[in-house]
Formats: structure tokens, C-alpha cells, sequence
């Protein structure tokens, strides 16, 4: 694992967010679109999910191939896709330091998990059912977080210039 490009992608919010204040945070163009705190706030729980995958596929016992899923795709915005029920953000009102706070909480959590990966173990055959792929490895769901990452970072820039945010 990659563990410095994860970083750097995580970086790239944090630069996006940085500097916001809490109007620009919360801010909506429309009522069906998030805010980028409500984003911020979607990848925190994301992030958690994943985690959590992880450990679930982990502890499975069982191994199976898997075959490698396109999750590449996750960058192509012109599909949509709806978030699962347990990483929906709440309406907020959402805090930069907040934001931080819950960013740097998630991303300690998601390392540990998968500091705990044996460099020996093979993570290919250990698989957890992701909602839009079905059966990723545990290999594929880190490899996805950045991935997840910067479709998100995308929107966030799509939605400060729409709100003609230039922080």
C-alpha cells in the first residue's frame, strides 16, 4: 500500500477546505446537492466504512479469488451514484476544525487497520462486498479510498466555483 500517495490525496482536501469559513463550509447551491462540509463529512464516514470492511475481510476465514474490479471508474463523475444509508452525511452545520478533527480521527483508524496487514499475508483473496463493485479484495478497498478521495476533491472544486469561493 501506497501509504504516501494516500496522504497526499488527503492533502488535497484539507488545501480545499482550508481557509473556508463556516458560511462557505455549509454553503448550498441547491437543496439536492451537498455542501462541501457535508462532503468533508461523507468522507470521514467513508473512510470509517472502510475501515471497516477491512477488518471484516480480515477476520473472514474464508479465500477465494476475486477478480480485480474497475476501480478506477470511481474518478468518472459523469456516473452518479448514491451514497449507502451509513455514510450519508448529516445537514451539519459543519466547522472547518471539525472537519479536521474528524479527518484526522478517520485517517488514524483506517492506518492502524491496515498497519495490521502482514506484509506476508495475501490481502487478494480476502474479500467484503462493496456496494456498486460486489466483491472487492482487501487489496482493492485501499487501493479505492484515494480513488474515493479524489472524485471528491472534484467536487469540491466544481462547488467552489459555483459558489464562487476562491479560497
Amino acid at each position: 500500500m501506497d501509504c504516501n500517495h494516500l496522504q497526499d490525496v488527503r492533502a488535497k482536501v484539507v488545501r480545499e477546505i482550508t481557509g473556508l469559513t463556516e458560511q462557505q463550509l455549509n454553503a448550498k447551491q441547491r437543496h439536492d446537492v451537498w455542501s462541501i462540509g457535508q462532503i468533508c463529512h461523507h468522507l470521514i464516514l467513508s473512510e470509517g466504512a472502510f475501515a471497516d470492511a477491512i477488518e471484516q475481510g480480515q477476520k473472514n476465514d474464508q479465500e477465494s479469488v476475486v477478480r480485480e474490479k474497475p476501480i478506477e471508474r470511481t474518478l468518472d463523475r459523469s456516473v452518479k451514484t448514491d451514497a449507502p444509508k451509513n455514510i450519508l452525511p448529516n445537514d451539519g452545520p459543519f466547522q472547518v476544525s471539525q472537519i479536521l478533527e474528524g479527518f484526522e480521527h478517520s485517517r488514524r483508524h483506517f492506518l492502524r487497520v491496515i498497519e495490521r496487514i502482514s506484509p506476508e499475508e495475501d490481502y487478494t483473496h480476502k474479500s467484503v462486498r462493496h456496494p456498486k463493485f460486489g466483491r472487492l479484495s482487501i487489496k482493492q478497498w485501499i487501493e479505492l479510498l484515494p480513488y474515493h478521495e479524489t472524485r471528491h476533491i472534484e467536487q469540491i472544486q466544481e462547488l467552489k466555483a459555483d459558489l464562487s469561493i476562491n479560497v
